[in-house]
């Protein structure tokens, strides 16, 4: 069997990182839980000796070899670092989002069957581990907890030299994003995960990507995984974040310089008001990457304007399930104006078909479901049968092939609404109708038309008159509800939870801040 490339493989790529380019350096949003000493400046070599001390201390605590490790703590760094760590000793790091909540974690531990918990007390404090069964060891990161000691507590033992295992060996359990309930727990196989990566060093040095790399994504996703693998490939300088707030985007803007920034869609619309309001902090960006869904046109024209003459941005679809589907590069002027438009598989990679309910392929220009096909597909839930269907992935997607051969991503299948062609295409033209807007999302209900939430830069009070202007000649909308952003249901990448929209609404959990006139 062909082994995997140690560049690829999580328990070899810090090492082999730092023999290729172990000078470069590594920013932080903030220090890191674990080792707080050792500031928010690392460099790839310190980097590697931090999770090969982090594999010492998991040692230290009785974590072996094929252990699942379950790792639930407050978003920071040190979760790659650790489940890197995890890898090094040869087990399996399993990555859950401290917002999940208790009800879901009881759920995601039963699944996973973790020999180990490692978390903090912030985590702890929140209520998020109520559900975990007392008899499962809980290591601290940081100061002890209520229920066990910090992992500091522990004698480091030594580590042998790390080996890649075979292809089909699990190598990391990741979540979904829960956006209709309970996450999925995703597993990925050395080979699998493999295929997250290839395609993002493809394509980093096809555009022959060089500069500082700023990202800003969740630390428990997949993503973020696959992408850490690539910079530490390409060589780049890296700028990590864990909140997408417009102000801690400003200073580490400042910070890293970067010419590539990634982070969400939902993020990137927040980060307007920066590229509108600082532009500098953008001048030498010439690559913007989003992930999991169609961005905003808006949000694409004004990062545009306020980087390179010739900067691109690239849009990449897919899932936590697939790794990249597919890629669509966007200029100011760009090929496929379609607003839906998330480009053409990649090539050599992946595969789209659109099938109808009944499962059968339809033409290009007949809207459906959507299926893939890469090698990046996982081969299972955790406690699940193989989704898979002929070695195709639904993706619970509805969309068409274009004519040109190109996707266009309408909506998920769970928020179809009868007699309306897209709701995500009818939120970005209320975006482009009304500037004021970082936020607009139509949630369907059951009965009467779907309710508007929207948010404004700063909370400034919604121009109801402006609305009513802006919405115009759109299909039937109940009055629109004003939110803050953080009081909007999100999963762990900022992505609105809809069905949890809907039942708040309908509980009148979420008030409007504007009242009507």
């Amino acid at each position: 069997m062909r082994e995997i490339p140690r560049h690829l493989a999580l328990a070899t790529a810090p090492r082999e990182a730092t023999r290729r380019h172990g000078a470069i350096p590594i920013h932080l949003d903030r220090v890191l839980d674990l080792f707080p000493d050792a500031t928010d400046s690392l460099t790839y070599t310190s980097f590697a000796d931090l999770v090969d001390q982090a594999a010492g201390l998991l040692r230290g605590v009785g974590v072996a070899a094929g252990d699942h490790v379950m790792i639930v703590k407050r978003p920071n760094f040190d979760i790659p670092l650790l489940a890197f760590a995890c890898a090094r000793i040869g087990a399996v790091p399993v990555l859950v989002h401290s917002a999940v909540g208790f009800q879901a974690l009881g759920v995601l531990v039963e699944r996973a069957a973790p020999d180990v918990i490692v978390t903090d007390t912030f985590t702890e404090v929140a209520g998020v581990l109520d559900s975990v069964p007392a008899r499962i060891p809980r290591w601290y990161v940081g100061e002890r907890g209520e229920h066990g000691l910090s992992l500091h507590d522990a004698s480091a033992l030594e580590i042998l030299a790390p080996h890649i295992p075979r292809k089909d060996s699990p190598q990391l359990v990741t979540h979904s994003s829960g956006t209709t309930g309970v996450p999925k727990l995703v597993l990925h196989t050395l080979h699998s995960f493999a295929g997250h990566a290839k395609p993002q060093i493809f394509i980093g040095r096809l555009l022959r990507v060089k500069d500082p790399y700023l990202m800003c994504l969740s630390p428990v996703h997949a993503r973020s995984m696959s992408g850490i693998l690539a910079v530490l490939a390409l060589g780049l300088p890296l700028g990590f974040m864990t909140t997408p707030e417009p102000h801690v985007a400003a200073r580490m803007l400042t910070i890293v310089r970067p010419g590539a920034v990634e982070t969400v869609p939902n993020a990137f619309i927040r980060w307007e008001e920066t590229a509108e309001g600082q532009p500098e902090l953008f001048a030498g960006v010439r690559l913007f990457i989003s992930s999991f869904d169609a961005a905003h046109p808006r949000t694409i024209r004004i990062l545009l304007a306020a980087a390179q003459p010739k900067a691109r941005y690239v849009q990449a679809y897919g899932q936590t399930e697939t790794g990249p589907v597919t890629v669509k590069s966007h200029r100011l002027s760009g090929t496929c104006t379609h607003g839906r438009c998330v480009g053409r598989p990649v090539f050599g990679h992946t595969r789209i078909r659109v099938v109808d309910d009944a499962g059968r392929r339809v033409g290009r220009g007949t809207p459906g479901q959507i299926l893939a096909r890469s090698s990046g597909v996982t081969p299972s839930y955790l406690g699940s049968p193989d989704q898979r269907v002929g070695g195709w992935w639904p993706m619970g997607d509805y969309g068409v092939l274009s004519k040109r051969g190109c996707l266009h991503l309408y909506d998920r299948m769970v928020d179809r609404v009868s007699g309306v062609a897209s709701l995500l295409a009818a939120e970005d033209e209320i975006l482009e109708r009304l500037p004021e807007l970082t936020e607009a999302v139509l949630i369907p209900l059951p009965d009467g038309p779907p309710v508007p939430l929207v948010c404004t830069r700063a909370d400034a009070p919604l121009d109801l008159k402006a609305w009513r202007a802006a919405t115009e000649g759109l299909q039937a909308l109940a009055p629109p509800v004003h939110c803050h952003w953080a009081d909007i249901p999100q999963t762990a990448t900022w992505k609105v939870r809809r069905l949890e929209a809907a039942r708040r609404l309908a509980a009148g959990e979420l008030i409007s801040l504007t009242r009507k006139p």
